[in-house]
């Protein structure tokens, strides 16, 4: 999200939060699918990856949730990246 954000030379808050990103996106003038703003759900990751003695367990499930939809994000950003002009 932030690379997309870069390459358009956009200015964003330096956070970690998904949602404030996203709604960056789309606040100037990126349509954000569907299947991307559920990427908002992903935020408490960073978190938990930063702070591991506050991380609860993650079921199989939800790691495998987690990173279809990193994926998915990281599949668009790249494409709205490589369609740039330098």
């Amino acid at each position: 999200m932030k690379a997309v954000l870069v390459s358009r030379r956009i200015r964003f808050p330096y956070v970690h939060d998904l949602e404030v990103l996203l709604n960056s996106l789309a606040e100037n003038g990126i349509a954000v699918p569907d299947g991307i703003w559920v990427a908002r759900k992903l935020t408490p990751y960073a978190v938990e990856a930063r702070y591991p003695s506050v991380a609860r367990e993650v079921t199989d499930e939800q790691y495998k949730e987690a990173l279809d939809v990193a994926e998915d994000v990281v599949r668009w950003a790249g494409g709205l990246v490589e369609g740039q002009p330098e």
